[in-house]
C-alpha cells in the first residue's frame, strides 16, 4: 500500500507549499494530498503541485502500479572518456537543475551511454553532484535495475529504455522545467512500470514532472522532424 501525507488548508501560499514539500522529502511517503476549499491537490517528490478532480482514482492508480527494484552487480566498466562526457553534460546544466530545499537538492538526472552500452547516471537523492553510478542493465520482465555503485535515480528504468534508441548518446532531465518545442506525455510516478515503458524517440516533457532532452552523439537535441534540432 502506497504511503501519502494529508493536509487541510484554508488557502494556498508559496511558503506553505515549500514547507509541505520539505516535510514530504523528509518522510517515506510518495506524495501529499492537500485539501483546499474542498478541492484536492497533489504535491509530489518531483516538486509538482497540481489539482486533481479524481483523488480516489489517483490513489488507486498509484497503488496498482509496479515499482522497479535495485540489485547490485559488479559489471560496471566505463572509460575516462565516458565519465568526462557525463560531467560535461552535468556541469553544463547544473545551474538550471539546482534547487535546494533544506539540506536536499531537487535536481533531475543526467545519463550517458558508455562504449560498452552501460549507463553512467545520477545517484538517488542527489545531494552530492560529484557522485554517480552505473546502470549495467535493466530487466523489464522482472522489473529489476542492475547497478554498480550507489542506487541510481528513480528515473533509471526510463532512462535505460530511452537508450534503446541507438541515436541517443546522452539524456538530461530537469524537474519542473518544460520545453515548449517538445510533446507532453502523461504523469506517472518515477521508477514505476507505467513511467518507464514509454515509447519516446525524441525529446519530451512529462506533465507535472519536467523535461527530458535526448542528445545525439554530436550534442544536438533530438526533436521530431517538424521542429528540427
Amino acid at each position: 500500500m502506497i504511503k501519502y501525507l494529508t493536509l487541510d488548508w484554508k488557502h494556498i501560499s508559496d511558503e506553505a507549499v515549500d514547507k509541505a514539500y520539505i516535510d514530504l522529502l523528509n518522510s517515506d511517503a510518495s506524495f501529499t494530498v492537500i485539501k483546499v476549499n474542498k478541492k484536492n491537490h497533489i504535491l509530489t517528490k518531483e516538486g509538482s503541485f497540481f489539482e486533481t478532480d479524481n483523488l480516489e482514482g489517483f490513489i488507486k492508480e498509484a497503488n496498482n502500479d509496479i515499482y522497479f527494484k535495485t540489485v547490485e552487480c559488479d559489471n560496471g566498466d566505463y572509460s575516462k572518456e565516458d565519465l568526462a562526457l557525463y560531467f560535461r553534460y552535468l556541469n553544463k546544466h547544473k545551474e538550471r537543475m539546482t534547487r535546494k530545499y533544506g539540506d536536499k537538492y531537487l535536481l533531475g538526472s543526467v545519463a550517458v551511454r558508455t562504449k560498452g552500452d552501460k549507463i553512467i547516471t545520477t545517484i538517488r537523492g542527489k545531494e552530492n553532484f560529484n557522485e554517480f553510478t552505473i546502470i549495467s542493465t535493466v530487466d523489464y520482465a522482472n522489473n529489476t535495475v542492475y547497478i554498480c555503485g550507489k542506487k541510481a535515480t528513480l528515473n533509471a528504468p526510463l532512462l535505460f529504455n530511452l537508450f534503446k534508441n541507438n541515436d541517443v548518446k546522452a539524456i538530461v532531465h530537469i524537474n519542473h522545467q518544460y520545453d515548449d518545442e517538445s510533446p507532453f506525455l502523461p504523469y506517472a510516478f518515477p521508477g514505476t512500470v507505467k513511467d518507464s515503458l514509454r515509447d519516446a524517440k525524441e525529446s519530451f516533457n512529462i506533465s507535472h514532472h519536467g523535461l527530458f532532452w535526448l542528445f545525439d552523439d554530436k550534442g544536438n537535441i533530438i526533436r521530431s522532424s517538424k521542429n528540427g534540432n
